[in-house]
């Protein structure tokens, strides 16, 4: 299964880096980036996420949220998130889940169960508004992904 534009972003609750149950309706309302990474403390997942965190207080101002979803543990989630102070919710889908529901979850040859790394746009009403499935560069994506909410809330 893959989510694409116009989808309905499908349902979760998932453990966020204080151990809350976050919902997929806790963010109603407002625009949701959701941004699939691979790993905690790994060279492009950390550039990805410090990027994320230095313009977070942007989409903040635009009315639209931030989360990273992983498989990674709450345990490391707190650990990640101190180290690098970040400032918005890491959610763990440690079962893959909410990736197999995305489409984002594949089998490695190399690590075995893992994440794609894939961002989501998810509009007030829960419809999926834009994907980016092929991300090369995880630092400077933020600032994409940026400019095109920045685009939307203007029109």
């Amino acid at each position: 299964m893959s989510i694409d534009i116009g989808d309905i972003c499908p349902s979760f609750e998932l453990i966020n880096t204080a151990g809350l149950k976050k919902k997929s309706e806790n963010y109603s309302g407002k625009l949701l980036v959701i941004y699939f990474y691979p790993k905690d403390n790994t060279p492009g997942c950390t550039k990805e996420s410090c990027k994320f965190r230095d313009i977070y207080s942007q989409f903040n101002s635009l009315n639209c949220d931030v989360v990273g979803i992983s498989a990674d543990n709450n345990d490391s989630h707190k650990q990640f998130t101190k180290d690098f102070n970040l400032n918005f919710d890491l959610l763990s889908d440690t079962d893959y889940k909410i990736s197999k529901e995305f489409g984002t979850f594949f089998i490695s040859e190399q690590f075995g169960d893992s994440i794609k790394r894939e961002t989501y746009l998810i509009d007030e009403k829960g419809i999926v508004i834009k994907a980016w499935k092929d991300i090369n560069d995880p630092e400077n994506h933020p600032l994409e992904v940026l400019k095109f909410v920045q685009s939307r809330v203007k029109t």
